[in-house]
């Protein structure tokens, strides 16, 4: 992906998430202008054109029900970017607040200056107004329409009553839109950088995390097969050994015939290819998909072509018939980068782990094991015999 794709998806979400917070709170927010509502028609009741007072005052809270019906609407669905025929329709209300907020100024306009009232009516509509720009900027759209219908309200009745109230009031409706413009940017701005800000410390999370992760692969696994290395090996039978009690767990140690022999005779691209077919043969014959259908164990690759198989809950006849399944399975083996005569083959020595018995003592078993098949002509399987081992092991050592 691309560095334009990347921050064009960044962008989205900050678009998305700015739509998500302004709808979770805004009504929260405009619940405020009933406080500056009350004040005005407390103001208003001495005044003479007080009824025009009040249905502005009507209308204005019927706009704002209205508005917040259709941010519940939104909050509602799925993917709010993608409702435009309700932000069509939030753009309208806001546009008809901004109106209504002007149109409070009508009743007043005549005496404004010579009555405290009406002074009081107009510093309480343009504090409101200033409030209302800050709190919808996140929803810029809604924003320039609310501001359009207060402009296209107030300077007409700045220029009717000039005669009246003077040029100020016509300047200061000039004056408010750049401010107000002004005001609501940097809301905006605050806000999307906050939200950009904030999904860039989580991208910087998942990407840690991810490291950490591949980091913790890389320190447990072998590189070649991404099977457990010696270390994880341990750790893990330890542990599994610890929670079977007395379950029975069998160790599998299988060593790949002749491995020298396929390196030097077909190149050493060869037999890491070997080595990964066959750690992947090994690790699927305990999957939950395989016909043994185990779905446990722990694999190893132990040495150079050396793999270890721990079984839990499993008894040696069955560990015996899980390492016949991996030779035939390795003798099957084929790969189209292969030469046709090369065939894979493994000599297998299998052993019980007693629970009083360390684990280098269990897989000490499974090598005498092995060594033994591999005496008898490699590609066999063979199990631990106890008193069979101790004679060789004796017979070495002489």
């Amino acid at each position: 992906m691309s560095a334009a794709d990347v921050g064009g998806a960044l962008e989205n979400q900050v678009e998305e998430l700015s739509q998500r917070y302004f709808l979770q709170n805004i009504v929260r927010w405009q619940s405020v202008n009933l406080v500056p509502l009350l004040l005005i028609g407390l103001c208003s009741m001495s005044l003479a054109d007080w009824r025009t007072t009040a249905v502005l005052i009507v209308l204005n809270l019927a706009c704002l029900v209205a508005m917040f019906a259709v941010a519940r609407r939104l909050r509602s669905a799925a993917h709010p970017p993608s409702e435009t025929g309700l932000w069509r329709g939030y753009n309208i209300l806001s546009f008809g607040l901004g109106a209504l907020w002007a149109g409070l100024m009508l009743p007043v306009a005549p005496t404004l200056g010579e009555n405290i009232a009406s002074t009081f009516v107009c510093v309480i509509i343009i504090a409101s107004v200033a409030v209302t720009s800050m709190v919808i900027a996140t929803r810029w759209s809604a924003f320039l329409h609310f501001l359009a219908g207060l402009v296209l309200c107030l300077l007409p009745q700045t220029i009717i009553f000039i005669d009246a109230i003077g040029p100020i009031p016509l300047v200061a409706t000039i004056g408010l839109v750049p401010g107000f413009w002004a005001m609501a940017s940097a809301v905006r701005q605050q806000d999307r950088t906050l939200i950009r800000t904030q999904l860039e410390k989580e991208h910087l999370a998942q990407e840690l995390a991810l490291a950490l992760e591949r980091a913790e692969f890389l320190a447990n696994r072998d590189s070649l097969t991404g099977l457990f290395n010696r270390r994880a090996f341990e750790a893990l039978a330890n542990s599994l050994r610890k929670k079977a009690g007395d379950a029975p767990l069998s160790l599998i140690l299988i060593d790949l015939d002749h491995f020298k022999t396929i390196n030097d005779r077909h190149g050493h691209a060869t037999g890491d290819s070997v080595l990964q077919r066959s750690a992947r043969l090994i690790l699927d014959s305990v999957s939950p998909g395989d016909v043994l259908g185990r779905g446990d164990g722990a694999v190893a690759r132990w040495g150079g072509e050396e793999f270890l198989l721990l079984l839990p809950d499993c008894p040696l006849p069955r560990a015996m018939h899980i390492a016949e399944h991996l030779r035939q399975g390795l003798v099957r083996m084929a790969d189209p980068q292969w030469p046709e005569s090369l065939i894979v083959s493994g000599s297998f020595g299998v052993a019980s782990w007693s629970p009083d018995a360390a684990l280098h003592q269990c897989i000490s078993d499974a090598d005498a094991a092995m060594y033994r098949a591999k005496q008898a002509g490699r590609n066999r399987v063979e199990g631990h015999d106890p008193g069979r081992d101790a004679q060789e092991r004796i017979a070495q050592a002489g």
